[in-house]
């Protein structure tokens, strides 16, 4: 962690631990401030009930009353006469001061002054003389009498007397409560004031040490968006070193690839030729340690692809059993030579699966190399068998041996990269400790899992399993990778439209070897005409050609109707990429092929491509492997690069004899001499049309003929910036074209 982020991350937890104390206090000030309200509340409804209740107003009340009635007496005195009226009015007011004396009893009087010993005894007296008069009241309703009038007088006036006790104590009692009400309220309210001031304050610098906190964490977020930054950076630096470390791989074994072609093709030739036992015996350790070279580059090359995902998984019908039966037949031949027996078990697996075959081919291809490499006199058994749930179906594949074993502490070293078990392995029996990491990354990349039981000096399992669902019915079949067997194949007319003759050439001879009828055309045009005036089973286009190129010439044998509207277009073009492929079946082709073609996956295509059953769907255009070196564009120009092919020479001679081929080796070198000049001429011009049309032509002319040398420059020289206006070192390297001409000359 870098200083800046560590002291950002500091504040950041010294903001955090700040906030939770200012909180924390906030809280508890908040409760004490809730706690303050609640009491001021109760000590103000105090003093409300005492204002309501005015007990001062009942004991005030029971006074005047008692005044009242004492001065009533005393007028009956004074008269010396008791008049009906004047007893009614004497009984009225004893009633209403035995009613006031009643609510002094019933108020809250008591709760308020019951502690007060002067309040206490002067209400005693009053309640106690109310009482005693009422036996007298009583007496003067039935006598009438003034005498018993002036006999209340004296008690009358007791009471009146204690009433003023009474209400001069009361009187003092609640004022005195009333200001210390006043006071406690008082206090209350300057308490409570002193909390809210501490809770705003505290609230103050809660907000403060926020925006100190947003303002560290802000730092510290450009901070880490700096160090984000830089590691992106290093990513990306790590990810370029990375790319032009697999670019680098790539390019590196398509150079040793195009030698070794060369040298197991013309080994090949050498083993079927006569030869002394001693040079036999030499050509088969070439053929050995060739193929082994091979496999170690193939192995590198698809561990780079794989780690930059440039194999890309495709989901289509398949057969399992026969993947895994081409699979095994590819190993049966160095299983033979090492006296292993290669046996398929099939547990009851039947019918076509969704996934990868061609994945699914390289994982069993590579275990079943692996069990044969490392077991001898022995037996590799590989079993099929359905696995999983209805739900979720799956295959599992296991590969058997009796091999050496493998000790139980290596395995973990099994799937890393460049691993193996120990040192005398690679030495023993060769390999880069790739295989089974490209095994695992494909079986995981497709959902699966791999995993390996073994014992030492008895054999080991390695197995996997992989997401299997049924294929749908009425599905496309697919092909399995590479396949291979060969069948009788029906005669069709095919329309062969080549504006190269080199090209026609090859394509004829092709054709003619595998029994068709051959019609050729130079262009799309003359292309056209041929197809409104005679029927065709299948047509094989050229995507670049004058006049009228392959992909117009589509357009308008779709535009016809009829049968031209459905016969089968297949794109044989140098031209391989996807927006290439786009373009032919948006125009309505069938399929795509790129050159050079074999004599096989010609047959394959007549098989493919006769005459349709009705509802047939147009099938995929996978690329199939080309034959020797690809002749991809590169931008490299090694002058040690192999020019010919020998596996492509050997396949033309095998398929038109020697003649043939020279014939045919003569017509590409006089086209060359042509093309180069039309090219020389176009880059004078600075026509870039022309040249890429005439390097386009060349490039596969080349691949046909078997010289990937010069089609690969060619298709350096279209896809460069070199051939768009460099004109200098465009000329050095037609000079390299031409070098490659006369060395292909004196090859004759």
């Amino acid at each position: 962690m870098t200083p800046e982020l560590a002291q950002g991350r500091e504040i950041v937890r010294q903001s955090a631990r700040a906030t939770w104390a200012l909180i924390a206090t906030s809280l508890l000030l908040l409760a004490l401030l809730v706690g303050a309200y609640l009491h001021l509340s109760s000590r103000q409804k105090d003093t409300q009930d005492g204002i309501r209740e005015d007990a001062l107003w009942a004991v005030y009340q029971t006074g005047r009353e008692a005044r009242t009635l004492l001065e009533s007496l005393k007028d009956v005195d004074r008269t010396g006469t008791l008049a009906p009226e004047a007893l009614d009015s004497l009984m009225l007011r004893y009633d209403i001061l035995y009613s006031r004396m009643a609510i002094v009893d019933t108020a809250r009087y008591g709760a308020y002054f019951a502690e007060d010993p002067e309040i206490r005894v002067a209400r005693e007296q009053v309640h106690a003389g109310i009482r005693a008069l009422e036996g007298v009241f009583a007496t003067l309703r039935e006598s009438g009498g003034v005498g018993a009038v002036r006999a209340i007088l004296p008690r009358v006036a007791e009471i009146v007397a204690a009433a003023e006790r009474l209400l001069v104590r009361t009187n003092s009692v609640v004022s005195t409560a009333r200001a210390d009400a006043r006071t406690e309220v008082m206090e209350l309210q300057d308490r409570t004031a002193s909390l809210v001031l501490a809770f705003g304050l505290t609230v103050g610098l809660l907000i403060l040490l926020l925006v100190r906190r947003l303002g560290a964490t802000r730092a510290a977020g450009d901070q880490i968006q700096v160090v984000a930054d830089q590691m992106s950076a290093a990513f990306r630096a790590a990810e370029a070193g990375n790319r032009a470390k697999s670019d680098f791989m790539a390019t590196m074994g398509h150079e040793i690839r195009t030698p070794l072609n060369a040298i197991l093709g013309m080994a090949e030739l050498l083993r079927g030729s006569p030869l002394a036992e001693e040079d036999a015996e030499s050509v088969r350790a070439i053929e050995t340690s060739g193929a082994a070279l091979l496999e170690v580059i193939n192995e590198i090359l698809d561990f780079a692809k794989i780690e930059h995902g440039d194999i890309p998984a495709e989901t289509i019908p398949y057969d399992p059993i026969a993947v895994a039966r081409q699979a095994i037949a590819i190993v049966r031949g160095r299983a033979r030579d090492r006296g292993n027996v290669v046996a398929l078990v099939n547990q009851d697996v039947e019918g076509w699966f969704l996934g990868d075959p061609t994945r699914l081919y390289r994982v069993l291809l590579n275990l079943l190399s692996n069990a044969v490499k490392f077991t001898e006199n022995g037996s590799v058994d590989l079993t099929v068998s359905a696995a999983g749930t209805a739900a979720s179906p799956r295959l599992r594949f296991v590969v058997a041996d009796t091999g050496i074993g493998i000790p139980g502490s290596a395995r973990p070293l099994l799937f890393q990269a460049f691993s193996q078990v120990d040192g005398t392995i690679g030495r023993r029996f060769g390999g880069t400790g790739l295989g089974l990491v490209i095994c695992k990354r494909i079986v995981e990349a497709a959902g699966g899992t791999i995993g390996v039981d073994s014992e030492p000096g008895i054999g080991s399992r390695f197995w996997f399993e992989i997401p299997a669902p049924a294929a749908p019915a009425g599905a496309v079949t697919a092909t399995p990778p590479q396949a291979a067997e060969k069948q009788a194949l029906q005669r069709l007319r095919i329309l062969v439209v080549e504006d190269n003759a080199f090209n026609r050439t090859v394509a004829r001879r092709f054709l003619e070897k595998l029994e068709q009828t051959v019609v050729v055309a130079e262009e799309g045009e003359a292309a056209l005409r041929m197809v409104q005036a005679e029927r065709f089973d299948l047509v094989l286009m050229d995507m670049q050609m004058p006049v009228m190129d392959g992909i117009e010439a589509t357009r308008r044998i779709r535009a016809l109707g009829g049968w031209q509207a459905t016969i089968p277009i297949v794109a044989l073009t140098a031209n391989a990429s996807d927006s290439d492929r786009e373009r032919c079946r948006a125009v309505g082709m069938d399929a795509f092929e790129s050159k050079p073609v074999s004599m096989a996956r010609l047959g394959a295509l007549i098989a493919e491509w006769g005459p349709r059953a009705e509802g047939r769907q147009a099938a995929d255009d996978r690329e199939p492997a080309p034959i020797g070196p690809s002749p991809t564009a590169t931008d490299g120009f090694d002058r040690d690069e192999v020019a010919v092919d020998a596996s492509r020479v050997a396949e033309l001679v095998d398929a038109i004899g020697e003649d043939g081929f020279e014939e045919l080796r003569d017509a590409f070198l006089a086209d060359a001499t042509l093309l180069l000049n039309d090219l020389h001429a176009a880059m004078a011009r600075n026509d870039q049309a022309t040249t890429d049309r005439v390097l386009h032509t060349l490039k596969g002319a080349a691949a046909s003929i078997g010289y990937p040398a010069m089609a690969t420059i060619a298709e350096s020289l279209r896809q460069t910036p070199v051939a768009k206006g460099a004109h200098g070192l465009l000329s050095a390297r037609l000079e390299r074209l031409r070098d490659d001409r006369a060395a292909l000359g004196r090859t004759g």
